[in-house]
């Protein structure tokens, strides 16, 4: 098949570049709304809803209201379907690809902060909010003089998360 370009270029000849663009643009988000149905019933529910507009005086697209019954509009309509149908199916192909470089990248950025962490110093509210938590749950208190703020974020977080899985068995 040929390239998405170049097919783009072939279709809907008889418009011009501005209404083409808006056209294609519109039949793009119609199709993908109803990627469930065949080319033919979207096809139908397109004309369908063009009509209804154009018989309330408030036409989406004036300019292929004349088209509309004809062949080439037909032909050109169901091979822009097919092409984003196509598109659709690389894309759900793609998608498992894609969520895996999602996780890397979401794993490589929490690297990068708890690094970045491990070079500063925490700040007083950590250090009070430490103190609290601590207190609050009856744990002596590590020594925070040299301490990052990595270090009291784990400390904080090895302090609660067991509270939270007592309090879940109860």
């Amino acid at each position: 098949m040929q390239n998405i370009y170049s097919l783009k270029q072939n279709l809907f000849l008889y418009l011009t570049p501005r209404q083409k663009s808006q056209l294609l643009s519109y039949l793009k988000s119609f199709i993908k709304k109803y990627s469930n149905l065949s080319a033919d019933d979207i096809f139908d529910k397109f004309i369908e809803e063009e009509n209804y507009y154009n018989d309330i005086e408030n036409p989406h697209f004036e300019f292929i209201i004349e088209f509309l019954e004809s062949e080439d509009f037909y032909k050109d309509f169901k091979l822009y379907a097919k092409l984003v149908f196509e598109e659709l199916k690389y894309k759900e192909a793609q998608k498992p690809i894609i969520e895996a470089q999602k996780a890397k990248a979401k794993e490589f950025r929490k690297k990068a902060q708890d690094f970045k962490m491990s070079k500063m110093k925490p700040t007083k509210k950590q250090l009070y909010y430490y103190e609290k938590v601590a207190k609050a749950h009856g744990i002596t208190m590590k020594e925070t003089s040299n301490a990052s703020r990595l270090d009291l974020r784990n400390w904080i977080m090895d302090i609660i998360e067991p509270k939270e899985l007592e309090d879940n068995d109860d």
